[in-house]
């Protein structure tokens, strides 16, 4: 297995798996200021479910969902009200390594996604109509954003995935990477626009 891979694959899934879980938490009122018993074994739940799409051995799920509340109780010693989407990028950092580290309880996970075929995915994601009319600075961010996607929903590759699934998941993460990059770039102007008009005056 490609050490890269895996750990951008791990990483990645951390990261939304997180994100989705303290929106969980939020929408049952169960988020406090405090670890409690109920959020702790909600949390360990979705982890362990989620291993589940990679492994089949029960002491590697275990073991996952264990290492994943460990270090997310160090990252958050005093719970995790108030975060969701809108975490600070050091805090991401910190998941997407939180990932990388727990993916080594997998030791049976066959890589579907070597660097040849992620190279595949992306050369096809940059024939898609909306990569041709972005502006070349965002084109790579585009490709990146949608693979990286791709490789955390479908783990052990798109072979075994139904086409439905695949084609309905790619219609909504296109249009979020499109917003997101749109965003990105439209804050990105917005500010040099304000910084030029302060120089001029």
């Amino acid at each position: 297995m490609h050490k890269t891979y895996r750990q951008l694959i791990f990483g990645f899934i951390s990261l939304i798996l997180f994100i989705t879980t303290c929106n969980r938490c939020r929408q049952r009122q169960i988020a406090r200021q405090t670890w409690t018993p109920e959020l702790e074994q909600q949390m360990r739940d979705i982890f362990y479910t989620q291993s589940q799409r990679i492994t089949t051995n029960e002491q590697e799920k275990n073991d996952y969902a264990d290492c994943c509340m460990s270090k997310i109780k160090e990252i958050f010693p005093n719970g995790i009200s108030g975060m969701g989407a809108d975490m600070s990028d050091s805090v991401k950092i910190a998941i997407l390594k939180m990932g990388t580290d727990c993916a080594k309880s997998f030791q049976s996970f066959t890589n579907a996604w070597e660097p040849v075929v992620v190279e595949q995915l992306k050369l096809t994601i940059y024939s898609y109509a909306e990569t041709k009319l972005l502006p070349q600075k965002m084109k790579q961010e585009y490709v990146d954003c949608l693979a990286y996607k791709i490789i955390a929903k479908f783990p052990k590759g798109l072979q075994g995935a139904g086409k439905d699934s695949i084609k309905n998941f790619l219609n909504t993460e296109r249009t979020k990477c499109l917003k997101l990059l749109t965003n990105k770039y439209g804050k990105l102007k917005a500010h040099n626009r304000k910084a030029d008009t302060a120089t001029t005056r």
